[in-house]
């Protein structure tokens, strides 16, 4: 039998580990071909390629990114080549699996939850060498639906992945697990339908790590769903990552902030700047709500440790915040949107509900009143609390979000802002969002050059008194960003000895490594185009590292985003 397992991400990025593990899984007794497709393909192009690699299986792994799509593509194999079995997996399918079979006769089987010793099984099972149907799966036999349902992996050592260097090669971010499940239950989440935690053996998730780490893999994304619930475990894991860090590699890693001692702290103050990039699912900080989804935690700890682990300045923090939840209305998405942000993360992700099959919420829509799409990808519109307008105010505080906080290109000037015009942060974002309405901006690309010439239109409507220094923000934070001058946000030119004086009072001089490249090359262009020439005369001491004064005695480091 020829076997191609397959998926359609959602960039050409991303890889699929589901198909991996099927495939090590029933090696070497049968041998799987893998292709990573992508939802922006052609759906033909991607038939086209399964068809010319004439296979007897193909297996799909879906998610609610892709499931329509997978369906639309398996329908039209089945037309092309009637002969061809069709399988799905994935938890698109794991948890309404006979709906789906019953209503898409072309999918022959599906295998519900984790299919690594099913997906064994059913080969042997069309083979004809297992007469039962493996648990897990289901089929229609005479237009009935027969099979099991959910099916996990007991002992993980069942479970085989082999991180090949053909397969981490040129990869930019590679997907990796030491447990599965959660030991939370929160209703919005399919992780609380796992049960509970299992491991990987330690010594190989220590023995792929420290592939990653001499292979140089730029991006290593744990998919746990909490990394530090052992904490016996993940200390061992974390420090081995800080013993054997090669200066390059980042690991991804999601944590619950309860779970973090003065351990954890101590080992985090230890670590190079962008080893770890830490993911906090804060979610709301309305006390009802987070009883209603059973979240645990308080968010008074919560702050305190994110607090704590952003002042070593080595580890970048991402904070998560859905919108649509039960018992909150827009007055207290609001409230958590500020009190997450008053945090500083260096990203606060703002999502809205999905109301995913499986899930405990799933069964509760009805009682909450959650009204939501019933296509892919499943994402709220109304709640008893919240109405379908009110949610489209919070989508336009997402797009402003997500262009002048989450990238980090506007750093100092949103930080002057906040500091000097604005303690509601959600305010300052709906201000904007609503500027953008007003002018037509929302649903149309733009350039990051475009983003900064806007951004600089707002300020001016806003007619803020210190708009000059404003102006002079943005263009510091579009040199860090680009390493040239914005032209086009119209600097000011030094030209006269009396503003050669100006300006060394407005720039504190320090020493900089004379090895430190990007800060010379970046210095230098600065002060040759922002000025003139002369003004290098003024400087010419030792390597200069430039910071701009934004306030009386008050210092931003405009080196520490590139440095």
């Amino acid at each position: 039998m020829k076997i191609l397992l397959t998926s359609l991400n959602t960039k050409y990025i991303h890889s699929n580990i589901a198909i991996r593990y099927l495939k090590d899984t029933v090696y070497p007794k049968y041998k799987c071909d893998t292709i990573d497709f992508t939802i922006n393909q052609n759906s033909d192009e991607i038939i086209f390629q399964i068809i010319r690699g004439a296979y007897d299986i193909v297996g799909f792994s879906t998610y609610i990114w892709n499931v329509e799509m997978t369906l639309e593509i398996c329908e039209k194999l089945k037309l092309i080549n009637p002969n061809l079995i069709i399988f799905m997996g994935g938890p698109e399918v794991s948890f309404n699996s006979k709906e789906i079979i019953k209503n898409h006769p072309y999918v022959d089987y599906i295998m519900s939850g984790e299919g690594e010793e099913s997906f064994l099984k059913l080969l042997d099972y069309v083979h004809g060498e297992r007469k039962e149907l493996p648990s897990g799966v289901v089929t229609l036999s005479d237009e009935e639906v027969v099979g099991n349902d959910i099916y996990q992996v007991v002992d993980l050592q069942n479970s085989k992945i082999e991180y090949t260097l053909d397969y981490i090669k040129d990869k930019k971010i590679v997907y990796y697990e030491t447990s599965r499940g959660c030991p939370y239950n929160c209703e919005f989440c399919l992780s609380s339908s796992t049960g509970r935690v299992r491991f990987y053996p330690l010594e190989r998730c220590l023995k792929d790590i420290k592939l990653f780490l001499d292979e140089n893999v730029p991006l290593v994304k744990f998919i746990d769903r909490t990394f530090n619930f052992n904490k016996e475990r993940s200390l061992t894991i974390l420090k081995y990552i800080i013993d054997n860090d090669n200066n390059f590699t980042t690991f991804h890693l999601e944590i619950h902030p309860q779970l973090i001692d003065e351990d954890y702290l101590n080992l985090f103050r230890k670590a190079r700047k962008d080893l770890f990039q830490f993911e906090v699912g804060v979610q709301s900080t309305n006390e009802d709500t987070c009883k209603a989804i059973k979240r645990v935690g308080d968010f008074e700890t919560i702050t305190r440790v994110c607090k704590e682990i952003m002042s070593f300045q080595n580890i970048h923090l991402h904070l998560d915040l859905i919108a649509g939840l039960p018992f909150e209305d827009l007055k207290s998405l609001r409230k958590s949107f500020n009190d997450i942000l008053s945090i500083g993360p260096d990203k606060l992700q703002l999502g809205f509900l999905k109301v995913l099959k499986g899930s405990p919420i799933y069964y509760k829509a009805e009682q909450y009143e959650i009204v939501y799409d019933k296509k892919s990808p499943f994402e709220v519109i109304s709640t008893k609390w919240i109405s379908y307008m009110e949610l489209q105010e919070v989508k336009k505080i997402e797009q402003m979000l997500d262009k002048y906080y989450n990238e980090g290109y506007f750093k100092n000037t949103i930080n002057y802002l906040f500091e000097n015009h604005y303690n509601d942060y959600y305010e300052f974002f709906l201000e904007l969002g609503n500027y953008w309405d007003e002018k037509d901006y929302l649903f149309k690309n733009h350039s990051r050059d475009s983003l900064y010439k806007i951004l600089k239109e707002f300020l001016i409507e806003r007619e803020f008194k210190e708009n000059d220094l404003l102006n002079e923000l943005l263009i510091h934070d579009y040199v860090l960003t680009n390493g040239k001058v914005p032209w086009f946000l119209n600097p000011k030119k030094i030209e006269s000895a009396k503003e050669h004086d100006l300006l060394r009072d407005e720039y504190v001089l320090e020493k900089i490594s004379e090895h430190d490249v990007p800060a010379k090359k970046l210095i230098k262009n600065y002060i040759f185009l922002r000025y003139d020439y002369q003004i290098l005369d003024d400087f010419k001491k030792e390597e200069l590292l430039l910071i701009y004064r934004i306030k009386d005695r008050k210092y931003y480091d405009i080196t520490e985003s590139w440095r």
